[in-house]
């Protein structure tokens, strides 16, 4: 048995909250393990005067982790699934994802005021071009505003002159800040991020013991709709340079999926599939999307 475990995370709150709740999984199976939590500070932290498009992406954010597990410097990588590229690295495998947190946007309003009582012209900030189509969608007197930063950084946006600012319930409630949400889209006003609220635990392929590990604390249900979504995502051909999403959702045995994806409009589609199937549905849901915009 490993008797330390090195857990690599961003150096941010929401991130260094989210390898905690990584360690506490982990120390439920490898009891007798100390298991450390390894702050890493990636260009996409320290990159914050331009967009995420700009600069190459939320892969950003995954990259300097992944070096330092392929190097052996940590031996688990902690991501915000959402962020995590098509492609793993060779040598690396998602050794496991955790039960999912909600996975809908929400608004959080300057001095407590309601979603529903911003005035016309209202600024609102958000750095994601998914979030800012499907806003304009439901009210295009707002002014949307493209903002940077880890969670605080941006709620203080709202001691800067911003009157709103959208972010993930799954952020909030891990920063335990949801107490300042004034309103969670519904899916009907805004599919979120594909794997928005689950968390991957990547490891080496080669490291068999923490696969055996992993095995023992991969949530299930939060796997097969990962696995949806991400298939939705490689099929579109969607970045953070395409404003893209998705959520799969297990009900009464079967799985059901939404996604989204914007060119000139907002193109949806919708269905259910078996959860065997789960591949399958994120992609065929994809074509449809490409069917109605004449997407190549």
């Amino acid at each position: 048995m490993k008797k330390s475990i090195k857990i690599g995370t961003r150096d941010s709150l929401l991130a260094i909250k989210q390898a905690e709740l990584a360690r506490e999984e982990i120390k439920t199976v490898l009891k007798q393990s100390d298991v450390e939590i390894v702050k890493i500070k990636t260009k996409g932290d320290k990159i914050l005067h331009k967009t995420l498009d700009k600069i190459g992406g939320k892969g950003l954010f995954v990259k300097e982790i992944e070096k330092a597990l392929l190097q052996g410097d940590i031996d688990v990588a902690v991501h915000s699934m959402k962020d995590m590229p098509d492609e793993m690295p060779k040598g690396l495998v998602l050794g496991a994802v955790l039960k999912r947190e909600n996975a809908m946007d929400a608004v959080v309003c300057a001095n407590n005021i309601n979603w529903e009582e911003l005035p016309k012209g209202a600024v609102i900030g958000t750095g994601s071009l998914r979030r800012k189509t499907q806003i304009l969608a439901l009210r295009n007197d707002f002014n949307v505003v493209p903002i940077r930063g880890n969670i605080i950084t941006r709620l203080q946006k709202l001691e800067q002159g911003f009157d709103a600012v959208v972010l993930a319930v799954a952020g909030l409630v891990r920063t335990q800040q949801q107490q300042k949400i004034s309103h969670i889209f519904t899916l009907q006003e805004m599919v979120p991020a594909a794997c928005q609220g689950i968390l991957a635990l990547q490891i080496r392929e080669s490291d068999l013991f923490l696969k055996q590990a992993m095995q023992k604390i991969n949530n299930e249900n939060a796997f097969v709709c990962q696995e949806a979504e991400r298939a939705f995502l490689k099929q579109i051909g969607a970045d953070c340079h395409a404003p893209a999403g998705a959520l799969a959702k297990i009900e009464n045995g079967k799985l059901y999926m939404k996604a989204m994806f914007y060119t000139d409009k907002i193109l949806q589609s919708e269905g259910y599939d078996s959860v065997e199937n789960a591949e399958n549905l994120g992609k065929m849901l994809a074509m449809e999307i490409q069917r109605k915009g004449n997407i190549i």
